[in-house]
């Protein structure tokens, strides 16, 4: 590697050059995505993302490289630990093969598991056919089963009633009842965040931009919270843009009107999607209810989900659109059931 190059942490200043790197990078893959950032980068993740950090690898004073981290916790081996979300490993296609990512992860990794301690965690999403799947083994990590992503089509018409629900934003005063069941359901899950109502008070506060992305739904039986999950509407920060699909996805992208001949996605992201013992129909028409309720405030729905969990017979996605395939990298010394299911983090 050139010895002009050199790794340091990001600056607040560095927000032009990321967003010009991040658009230059797309995706390996038969689908092949980025992401186009309508806000200052560094003050979106600071915001949205409470323990952000990341790292830039330069030559001169140009960023050719970089990655991103954040600090949460997360369930795994019996306990919760303090975890590292690693996201957006990029290199500019011009100084690729040069060991730059490498340098970014020998970096990068003794500081992050410094910061963690040795019961710690790293982990990372990473699509098949990507740049990081060869420095997975390289730097130890092993992998989880595969997870699936993708956009989801809002309804044109409504879903039928379902006798003795009904949908609706969550109210401050439900935070104690949604925190419960979010932790209950995803309590034999890895990677859970586990929730309380001061953090989900917290998340519905975000604000970036003068922004307030998230919100949070539920189903309601009988006066009983029975289901739910949270959208982010970060449509007006960063949206994602296809570079490359099969003519054929375009095509069909163009025919449920999701994907624009400009190749930017309109998407809310959906995470925390929950719901109580044999409640699974009132998920499916909290699901159903807000593909059409959300009609106007974007085109798709974007979700994450392990195939092996109950939350694919909620999602119920037609055989026909077209999902990613990934997989999360996971790098520590504990060891924890490969069986169990997979919390996935959805979009940017």
């Amino acid at each position: 590697m050139s010895s002009t190059f050199t790794i340091r942490p990001v600056q607040p200043d560095d927000s032009p050059a990321l967003a010009a790197l991040i658009q230059a990078t797309p995706s390996l893959g038969q689908i092949s995505f980025t992401y186009k950032y309508l806000a200052d980068v560094i003050a979106v993740h600071q915001a949205l993302s409470p323990g952000f950090d990341g790292l830039v690898a330069l030559e001169g004073e140009t960023i050719v490289g970089l990655v991103f981290g954040e600090r949460l916790d997360v369930q795994y081996a019996g306990g919760v630990r303090p975890a590292g979300y690693i996201s957006n490993l990029r290199v500019h296609p011009d100084y690729r093969r040069q060991g730059i990512a490498h340098s970014l992860a020998a970096y990068g990794l003794p500081y992050a598991e410094n910061i963690l301690g040795q019961d710690g965690l790293l982990y990372a999403a990473v699509p098949a056919g990507n740049l990081s799947e060869a420095l997975l083994s390289t730097y130890n990590f092993h992998t989880t089963q595969p997870i699936q992503g993708g956009a989801v089509p809002m309804r044109g018409t409504p879903p039928r009633d379902l006798p003795g629900i009904s949908v609706r934003p969550a109210f401050p005063s439900d935070l104690p009842s949604l925190a419960d069941g979010m932790n209950r359901f995803y309590k034999d899950h890895i990677l859970w965040s586990p929730v309380s109502p001061s953090s989900l008070a917290a998340f519905l506060e975000q604000q970036a931009a003068e922004v307030r992305p998230n919100q949070l739904y539920l189903a309601e039986r009988a006066g009983q919270i029975v289901a739910g999950l949270s959208t982010s509407d970060r449509t007006n920060l960063v949206r994602m843009h296809i570079a490359h699909a099969p003519v054929y996805l375009h095509l069909l992208g163009a025919l449920l009107g999701v994907l624009p001949a400009t190749g930017s996605l309109r998407s809310l992201t959906v995470r925390h999607v929950w719901y109580a013992p044999g409640e699974q129909e009132a998920a499916r028409h909290l699901w159903q209810s807000l593909r059409y309720r959300l009609r106007h405030q974007a085109t798709s729905l974007g979700i994450a989900f392990d195939p092996q969990d109950s939350l694919a017979d909620v999602f119920q996605l037609p055989s026909w659109l077209p999902l990613v395939s990934a997989r999360y990298g996971l790098r520590t010394t504990l060891q924890d059931d490969p069986d169990r299911p997979v919390y996935c983090l959805a979009g940017p």
